[in-house]
């Protein structure tokens, strides 16, 4: 006899949202989970007693993510994990992060009222502090992946205060938090759901992304020398404005960008000495590029270069994140899982970080996007409809279980 397909409560999944949306809440309909906050430490434990709900072994490793972990049939087969974060940026939404961990947690929900176990295990994660409150992003998911810096314990926090004292406050060692990394292979793969957080799939009425990749991220400077003067007394003709000779380069980020088919952004300017009545004698402004392919971004840099050097600009790249592509056996899973509930569904870059690019580092990875109502995410307006979270959910498990018949034994690790 055929075992009955475990299905999705959607009913208790938006009653989870709801619930988790009320720690924190703020009066205008957001919320405020920052990293270790009195609100954040709620979050966690409510997660986690949700976690034994559903007869899941639930432990946290050093660095403070909680790991819920769903026993499996099969001795030896490393775990299929699904997950993503419960804290929040300051005064941020209800959906970014949190849909993720409850649509996992809903997922083994469905595996447990079905009375179901899978092959491999599977584990559900709430990391710990992926926005960038704690002197940086995704810090629970690079300490688990191996890729944590002992050093940024001591950078300042969103409040000013040292990474480590709010560690210490949450009981959590800060030089411990290096002993949370996991081998290459411990996990069988990881699959996050998460908010588009960008307007593509709203505007186009698709109901699912099936992200490709994380696109690398450039950032450069380019400082623009001119000659300071008095703005009264000096002719047009004999001036060298600095913000003058800025403004082409501005322009030329945004074209080089539609030209390569990436995006581009100049995010700040300093003009010296910046008074009104003063003519700009130098102009620094930092610009950053976004794209999946790294031969594109280097076609993309070049040109910039290039043309910094025509302006008379001197320009320096002052950081660089490389493309995580996402794990084709993962990508065939959440692909497969939407043919089968009937789903139209889009391929598609994710511009912003996640969690999932640091697992990246240690299993097969991959992301299933779900539309945010025009675009806006990190605000109280931050909205995804209750159908389209449901949905998410439903090919998250499907998903999961494609990933649970697919990947064998001898691949695993």
């Amino acid at each position: 006899m055929a075992e009955t397909r475990p299905e999705i409560d959607g009913e208790r999944l938006l009653g989870d949202l709801e619930a988790l949306a009320r720690i924190g809440a703020t009066p205008d309909g957001g919320v405020n989970r920052i990293a270790f906050s009195p609100a954040d430490l709620e979050a966690r434990q409510w997660v986690e007693e949700a976690m034994r709900a559903v007869g899941m072994e639930v432990r946290r490793d050093p660095a403070g993510n909680t790991i819920g972990t769903y026993p499996g049939r099969e001795p030896g087969l490393a775990p299929i994990a699904l997950g993503s974060h419960t804290d929040t940026v300051p005064n941020g939404g209800r959906y970014d992060g949190a849909l993720g961990v409850l649509a996992a947690l809903a997922s083994v929900r469905a595996l447990h009222a079905a009375g179901q176990r899978l092959r491999h295990p599977v584990e559900v994660i709430n990391f710990v502090a992926e926005e960038a409150t704690m002197g940086g992003g995704t810090f629970g998911s690079r300490a688990m992946a191996g890729l944590f810096d002992p050093a940024s314990i001591h950078h300042e926090a969103v409040d000013g205060r040292p990474v480590a004292e709010h560690l210490r406050a949450a009981g959590i060692d800060p030089e411990a938090v290096v002993t949370a990394a996991r081998p290459a292979g411990s996990l069988a793969a990881y699959v996050e759901l998460h908010i588009e957080q960008g307007g593509v799939l709203d505007a186009a009425g698709v109901p699912v992304g099936v992200v490709e990749g994380i696109v690398g991220i450039r950032r450069y400077t380019a400082v623009f020398e001119g000659e300071a003067n008095h703005a009264g007394t000096t002719p047009m003709d004999g001036r060298r404005d600095a913000l003058v000779m800025a403004a082409p380069f501005v322009l030329a980020v945004r074209e080089n960008a539609v030209a390569h088919g990436i995006v581009g952004t100049v995010g700040t300017l300093r003009v010296s000495p910046g008074a009104s009545n003063v003519i700009p004698g130098r102009v620094e402004m930092t610009a950053e590029i976004r794209g999946l392919d790294e031969t594109t971004l280097d076609a993309a840099e070049a040109a910039l270069q290039a043309r910094a050097a025509a302006d008379g600009a001197t320009f320096a790249r002052i950081s660089a994140k490389e493309p995580v592509v996402s794990d084709p056996a993962v990508v065939a899973a959440v692909e497969t899982a939407c043919r089968d509930l009937g789903l139209a569904y889009r391929r598609m870059p994710s511009g912003a970080g996640h969690d999932a690019m640091c697992m990246a580092a240690i299993t097969r990875q991959g992301m299933i996007f779900v539309p945010s109502r025009r675009g806006i995410s990190h605000s109280p307006e931050e909205y995804t409809a209750p159908e389209d979270c449901v949905t998410g959910a439903r090919v998250l498990l499907g998903t999961l279980l494609a990933l649970d018949a697919a990947l064998d034994a001898t691949r695993d690790s």
